[in-house]
């Protein structure tokens, strides 16, 4: 896989859509003009782990790798703070499972740790 063009892509999304985090609502999320919100759950767990919990996408908003977007967004907050992941949403564990994911971004799955 050339990274460049995984970078570039991810690049375009970031400037279409502006991924906030809300500690105190434990989510990941994409506001959009229509007023609808696509949002990443998660919560903390023991042991400096994330439970990626569930993504909501809203229907006009589906694949154009919002999920995707916020999924890697809340992977690099993990890395960049130290967490690892736990992957109980099916579209992150998919995520992770896939091609597309970096090796780095793997490292953190628990499920590897185990």
């Amino acid at each position: 896989m050339n990274h460049s063009n995984s970078y570039s892509e991810l690049a375009s999304y970031r400037m279409a859509f502006r991924v906030e985090h809300c500690k105190k609502a434990t989510e990941f999320f994409i506001k959009f003009s229509t007023g609808s919100k696509a949002s990443l759950q998660y919560a903390e767990l023991p042991n400096r782990v994330l439970d990626f919990q569930h993504t909501i996408t809203p229907e006009d908003q589906q694949g154009k790798g919002v999920a995707r977007l916020l999924v890697k967004e809340g992977l690099k907050y993990a890395a960049d703070n130290k967490f690892l992941v736990q992957p109980t949403c099916w579209y992150v564990a998919k995520y992770l499972d896939g091609s597309s994911a970096t090796e780095e971004e793997k490292q953190l799955d628990i499920r590897h740790k185990l």
